[in-house]
């Protein structure tokens, strides 16, 4: 149960949570290896990935942010968007995820965001990087913002999408992660962006920073989380049929 509550998450990082200490609520839990999860084996088939930098290159929070827009996705959610804005601090890899109807909406939520955590921290922004997209992070007002607060906007090379990797990776895994928490009770896809979200909370709480061994939450937050109060994404739903005039047995 513990594997869903974690939105997934594979044994070897569940034990690696468990075995330093990095999470608070989390049980001692025995693997069980004939256990197979038919979600995780529909909706984590990946290729090969690049290979990770071995220095942490950012040396404070707010430091770099890593920004990427992905859609427009196929089923609209029930909140009518289509967009999702993914942005990762590169130092803490703390993530957030601002959801969208149009991509000219990008530089709306951004601007805030801004405002909102770095009011939060007390710092300032110094770098942020992104590839080209579809020129909603080269626009004048995107660029003008910029100049206007001291922060440097980096490109990524064209057709080179490792050359963000953070972001892009960030982006792979809460898809991935979303597609399996939907799978696996058939949640209707228009709760995509619930699944996103989720996804986010978890991999935040969870999930740990190569090189400083410590979860983007304790990271960002300076203490260790606490998920003793998770629970799976979803669950199965029986509804009594007292419309049908049914025989004894049916």
């Amino acid at each position: 149960i513990w594997h869903k509550k974690l939105g997934h998450a594979s044994q070897r990082l569940i034990s690696k949570m468990k075995r330093h200490n990095l999470v608070k609520g989390l049980p001692n839990l025995v693997h069980q290896t004939n256990n197979v999860c038919e979600a995780c084996q529909k909706r984590k088939q990946i290729k090969s990935s690049f290979q990770s930098k071995n220095h942490v290159s950012t040396s404070r929070p707010l430091e770099l942010l890593h920004i990427d827009l992905f859609g427009p996705t196929r089923t609209t959610s029930i909140s009518d968007k289509r967009y999702g804005l993914i942005i990762v601090d590169d130092y803490t890899r703390w993530t957030w995820v601002l959801f969208i109807t149009h991509k000219d909406e990008s530089f709306k939520v951004f601007h805030v965001f801004c405002k909102r955590v770095q009011n939060e921290k007390g710092i300032s922004i110094a770098f942020i990087r992104s590839d080209h997209g579809g020129g909603e992070f080269e626009k004048e007002q995107f660029q003008e913002f910029c100049e206007e607060n001291g922060i440097k906007h980096n490109f990524s090379t064209p057709r080179t999408p490792q050359q963000n990797g953070v972001v892009e990776r960030k982006n792979r895994s809460l898809k991935e992660m979303a597609r399996t928490l939907l799978n696996d009770f058939s949640t209707p896809k228009h709760l995509w962006v619930e699944a996103v979200n989720t996804s986010c909370y978890v991999q935040n709480r969870i999930y740990i920073r190569p090189l400083l061994k410590k979860t983007p939450y304790e990271l960002w937050k300076g203490r260790a989380p606490n998920i003793s109060y998770f629970h799976p994404f979803g669950c199965k739903c029986f509804i009594l049929n007292t419309k049908d005039n049914l025989e004894k047995f049916d």
